[in-house]
């Protein structure tokens, strides 16, 4: 990799991560005048990856959606921010040129959705019954993106029941990347809405590959409806503050625990 595009990695890890950056930080901690970093964001605005403001850049859109009751999706994406930012980038690195991905809806998933928005794999396949993770990705270059029918549940942004069931089963994709509320050793994943458990359920069941992306505050919690046992995954992504008793469990079961 050459330094210009390592350059560029790591400005695009940084926005992902904090959401700004400052191009005189970016200077010093690469170890280059702040010219070479100017040019590097204008580069990287006129690929639509970034937005230049006065002293930096930001991400190019900060898609904002209403829940019910009033309450905003960017809201709940503020909890454990970095630690989801972390997972995401975590899981981008999983993905490969060419290869077909099912997501389901979710507050972590929608950071990897745009993990993958603003480094624009190419040649990508995505499926989801997510209708904000769509929206995320529909402007993407070069992907294509598949979304379900079903019936609207708003606090989810999910596409569920019958139509988005019959939808996923009718696909495979090479991996899955399914958000959870619960996951436990014994109780295996769980979720708090019984038809979008069944709709990860059928989205595991379809995925040569699932990843779970849960962070630390789900370990060993349990919700109301059974999604799947804790043997039909086989990685999972949480952070570095994960429960070392309930990681030693998973690991025991032959599934590859990453702590980002």
């Amino acid at each position: 990799m050459s330094e210009a595009a390592k350059r560029v990695d790591f400005i695009l890890q940084e926005l992902m991560t904090n959401g700004r950056v400052l191009a005189e930080d970016l200077s010093q901690r690469l170890q280059v005048n702040t010219s070479t970093i100017r040019r590097d964001l204008e580069k990287l605005e006129r690929q639509q990856l970034l937005r230049r403001v006065h002293g930096g850049a930001v991400p190019l859109d900060n898609l904002s959606y209403t829940y019910a009751d009033d309450l905003t999706f960017q809201k709940n994406m503020g909890h454990f921010v970095e630690e989801k930012t972390r997972i995401a980038m975590a899981a981008l690195r999983f993905i490969q040129p060419g290869d077909t991905l099912a997501l389901s809806p979710g507050t972590t998933t929608t950071h990897l959705a745009r993990c993958i928005r603003r480094v624009q794999i190419p040649d990508l396949t995505v499926v989801t019954n997510a209708v904000n993770i769509a929206m995320e990705l529909a402007s993407v270059s070069g992907l294509s993106l598949t979304l379900t029918g079903g019936l609207f549940l708003p606090d989810f942004f999910a596409l569920v029941g019958p139509l988005a069931e019959q939808g996923l089963s009718q696909m495979y994709v090479s991996k899955a990347f399914i958000g959870v509320t619960g996951l436990s050793p014994e109780y295996g994943l769980t979720g708090p809405n019984q038809l979008e458990a069944l709709t990860h359920r059928v989205t595991i069941q379809r995925a040569r590959h699932t990843f779970v992306l849960a962070d630390s505050t789900k370990l060993g919690k349990v919700a109301l409806h059974a999604i799947a046992p804790i043997s039909s995954v086989q990685h999972i992504i949480t952070d570095s503050n994960a429960d070392p008793a309930i990681v030693a469990q998973l690991r025991a079961n032959d599934i590859e625990v990453i702590e980002a």
